[in-house]
């Protein structure tokens, strides 16, 4: 566990993880948190390239969030 924090925590960007929490907190507000997750899960599979934000900011787009 420790390794996974060390690497969570070199590749982290502060802005990146406020804006999350952001969209996050909408997601739980609206209650699609299964399909937001499934959403973004396909987008990081088809778009392997993308970040973890932007297939969050996709998903929780096309769920008119």
């Amino acid at each position: 566990m420790d390794q996974i924090r060390k690497n969570f925590l070199e590749k982290i960007n502060i802005d990146e993880a406020i804006a999350f929490n952001a969209i996050w907190a909408r997601v739980e507000q609206h209650g699609l948190m299964m399909e937001v997750i499934y959403t973004a899960l396909e987008q990081m599979k088809e778009f392997p390239e993308s970040s973890p934000l932007l297939c969050l900011q996709i998903a929780a787009s096309d769920w008119d969030i």
